[in-house]
């Protein structure tokens, strides 16, 4: 269903107005439409459906710095939520890997993940710098030969500026994310085979029961299965945070933020140049039989979000919208 942009911020901040304040609304509704405009349909507005809709959230305190130096911080985010907490982490990264050429922010006690987090990267590397960010959650996702839901979802995120478009990394270390789950829900749909166990511990293609178990890593091998624990380690402990928080424990969501300024090596403008040239002659290598291009990440994210700016529309998925106003 197509839908104007300017209607569907109304709709999203009528939808966020009861616990939230204009601005606070504004910065969030940033967020959401960006996301449908890059046609990131499990990181969008289907955030409002579902068991703990972000409108009904409701912050426990102020967000608190608990400790801070030139280079750091650490955000108490006092149960807000995360789109709303790591777009002021961001800020701050970028203040201070501006000044001090690096900045390392670590956000703990948010209500929610931070959802699609190339949103922060992509507005790190405008302005010059390099940006990592990983994420931990409740527990989702099993060990390689494990059937227990161990790491969350544990995504992590890349981004670096070139003399164009920044170059931009967004990947989970699990086979799908956990959202998609419930759009397959919505939508009465089954997911694909191999990425989920049901409570037994059986593969299954049901995304209820994956809900209420398990998902695999990526390719089901030691190899993601390392990556989800360096992102468990560096979005867990080293941020004050929990971790391996399983179906026993308490749930709770953390982040860790690095900005880096190229300058501390090598000249801006070199990186950038260089980084441009990188992509050229990746873009410019042979491919596939019946492969006519090659696309690099987020490269498509890229298109649609200026198709929908030019057009002034976006067009929303019609089981999600119904979910919410309809």
């Amino acid at each position: 269903m197509k839908i104007e942009i300017k209607q569907l911020r109304k709709k999203i901040l009528w939808t966020l107005k009861s616990n939230f304040s204009v601005k606070e609304s504004n910065i969030i509704a940033d967020y959401l439409l960006w996301a449908e405009m890059s046609w990131l349909r499990t990181q969008w507005i289907l955030k409002l459906t579902w068991s703990e809709p972000l409108q009904d959230i409701q912050a426990t305190w102020s967000i608190l710095i608990e400790r801070e130096t030139k280079l750091s911080q650490l955000i108490n985010a006092n149960k807000q939520p995360a789109p709303l907490v790591s777009q002021i982490a961001t800020k701050i990264a970028i203040k201070k890997a501006k000044k001090y050429w690096f900045g390392i922010i670590g956000v703990n006690n948010t209500f929610s993940s931070n959802w699609a987090q190339a949103f922060y990267v992509e507005k790190i590397a405008k302005e010059d710098l390099i940006w990592i960010v990983c994420s931990r959650s409740p527990a989702a996702t099993t060990w390689f030969w494990s059937i227990d839901p161990l790491f969350w979802t544990n995504p992590i995120w890349f981004a670096f500026p070139t003399q164009e478009a920044p170059l931009v990394f967004d990947m989970a270390t699990s086979a799908i994310t956990w959202y998609w789950l419930v759009l397959a829900k919505a939508r009465g749909e089954k997911i694909p085979e191999g990425v989920a166990l049901d409570s037994l511990g059986n593969p299954t293609t049901d995304p209820e029961k994956a809900m209420e178990w398990a998902l695999l890593s990526f390719d089901k091998s030691y190899k993601w299965s390392s990556l989800s624990m360096l992102i468990e380690v560096l979005a867990g402990p080293l941020v004050g945070s929990s971790w391996i928080d399983n179906k026993t424990f308490s749930e709770q969501w953390w982040s860790l933020f690095i900005a880096i300024n190229p300058n501390l090596l090598i000249d801006t403008n070199v990186f950038k140049t260089n980084c441009s040239d990188l992509i050229k002659k990746v873009k410019a290598s042979r491919t596939w039989k019946n492969i006519e291009e090659i696309r690099l990440p987020w490269e498509r994210s890229l298109k649609l979000y200026q198709e929908c700016v030019n057009s002034w529309f976006i067009d929303v998925d019609d089981a999600t919208l119904l979910l919410l106003w309809y």
